[in-house]
């Protein structure tokens, strides 16, 4: 972004973009849009960006626990863990053919290899140790990754498009079940539109997230194994 703004490019498109959705939701769900749905002052237009802003920030806090910590590292495998496993599973499959398209499955068996014999090396630890807790290999690679300018760019570049993915995603979720009780009580076909389009969105989003934070972990493990042992 230029220096004169005051937002980095993650702060505008995570926080601002997550926030705002949020904002917009509430305010439809709650008086159908009477008070951001029409031109804005300059000082109301400062306010709402604040607001988004701040909002951003607190909706990022349950993404990150329920979409990341949760769904993608507990109801399904991390990225990391998968790469390193002989095999997916049935819905890793499905989820790389149809919504991922690569990038959702093990590493070649000859990069598996590579990885793990530095691994073992540099950390002193055993295959069935690093096998055991997998951040004992993905750590040290991640800080070796990002020692070279271009991976540590290219990583940057996943990690704020996940992050930007995963809280828009969430976001848009609320919006969903804010439109779906509007729906309930009122039955407006308004709030059914936007309870399909919101759950579009937050669907949507959520693919990308898993898409970017894998990509991710595959430039940080492949990177670890391109490096001599």
């Amino acid at each position: 972004m230029k220096d004169w703004f005051p937002f980095t490019s993650y702060d505008f498109y995570s926080y601002l973009a997550c926030g705002m959705v949020f904002l917009f939701g509430v305010d439809y769900w709650y008086s159908g849009g009477q008070y951001l749905l029409h031109e804005w002052t300059v000082s109301q237009g400062a306010l709402i960006v604040a607001l988004s802003y701040i909002v951003g920030q607190i909706i990022a806090i349950p993404s990150s626990m329920v979409l990341e910590h949760y769904l993608v590292r507990s109801a399904l495998r991390a990225p990391a863990i998968l790469m390193l496993s002989e095999k997916q599973n049935k819905t890793e499959k499905f989820i790389e053919k149809y919504l991922i398209g690569r990038h959702y499955s093990p590493l070649p068996k000859n990069v598996i290899s590579r990885i793990y014999m530095r691994a073992e090396e540099e950390t002193g630890l055993s295959h069935t140790a690093l096998e055991a807790d997998v951040n004992e290999i993905f750590a040290p690679a991640l800080v070796d990754a990002r020692k070279t300018a271009e991976i540590r760019d290219r990583i940057d570049f996943f990690r704020n498009q996940y992050r930007f993915s995963r809280n828009v995603s969430f976001s848009a979720f609320l919006v969903f079940l804010l439109m779906l009780d509007g729906y309930s009580r009122i039955g407006n076909e308004d709030f059914l539109a936007g309870m399909i389009f919101a759950f579009f969105i937050s669907f949507g989003m959520l693919v990308r997230f898993i898409k970017f934070y894998s990509c991710c972990a595959a430039e940080v493990l492949r990177s670890y194994a391109k490096q001599k042992v």
